[in-house]
């Protein structure tokens, strides 16, 4: 396993509301401190009507492996994300519901970020989702800001549908880097759609630790 700089990397994770941000960090957090890669999770996101819980509140009653630290203001939030991530570790940052709004937390998280992860249902709309992203790092590299790399992360999939391979098929022949592994609808008990105030469990070969394993390497090559 590649090891991470000194002074570590920052993941971004955003989308819509209901995407599975939260519950994608929480698995995250969990697999890769059980792996020995020091993590930490910064809660940008503040829920609402489309949001069920946080990533912080998650943290306060379950064990997540690493803690998880609410997010200062926009504008102290990428030296404070900085300052959180462990040396040689990941700085997880989650989000609310993506908004493209200049001065806005989402503007922030996508300074203080080398990596951001969209989380993309398997929805025709999600190709506009994207743009806008694009659109917002265009505004941040127009000022001067480095801006970190993209990737989509397909979540909430039915494998028994066609509709995240036509998703992944027109995200892909539009530009954007699609990840491998995709997080699948799962709504039953064990599912990761229940997953909110229970422990992750850490499974090998599962989806959660195989995108552990494929972000790991996308933030040490």
């Amino acid at each position: 396993m590649a090891r991470l700089p000194a002074g570590g990397r920052r993941i971004g994770v955003i989308g819509k509301g209901g995407s599975g941000k939260s519950t994608t960090c929480g698995h995250l957090l969990a697999h890769w401190t059980a792996e020995g890669t020091p993590a930490v999770g910064i809660d940008a996101d503040d829920p609402g009507e489309q949001e069920d819980g946080s990533l912080y509140a998650w943290s306060d009653i379950a064990d997540l492996g690493g803690p998880v630290y609410r997010a200062p203001a926009a504008s102290r939030l990428a030296d404070e994300v900085r300052r959180l991530t462990p040396a040689h570790g990941i700085g997880l940052i989650d989000t609310g519901a993506w908004e493209r709004k200049s001065g806005n937390r989402h503007f922030a998280v996508l300074a203080a970020s080398d990596l951001v992860v969209l989380a993309v249902q398997p929805t025709p709309i999600e190709l506009e989702r994207a743009g806008s992203v694009l659109k917002a790092m265009e505004q941040l590299e127009a000022v001067g800001v480095a801006v970190p790399r993209l990737l989509l992360l397909m979540t909430m999939v039915n494998r028994s549908a066609s509709s995240a391979k036509e998703t992944r098929e027109d995200l892909t022949a539009a530009g954007f880097t699609v990840m491998r592994t995709e997080v699948p609808r799962s709504d039953g008990r064990d599912g990761y759609a229940q997953a909110f105030g229970r422990t992750p469990r850490i499974d090998p070969g599962s989806p959660m630790a195989m995108l552990a394993d494929e972000l790991l390497d996308e933030v040490t090559r």
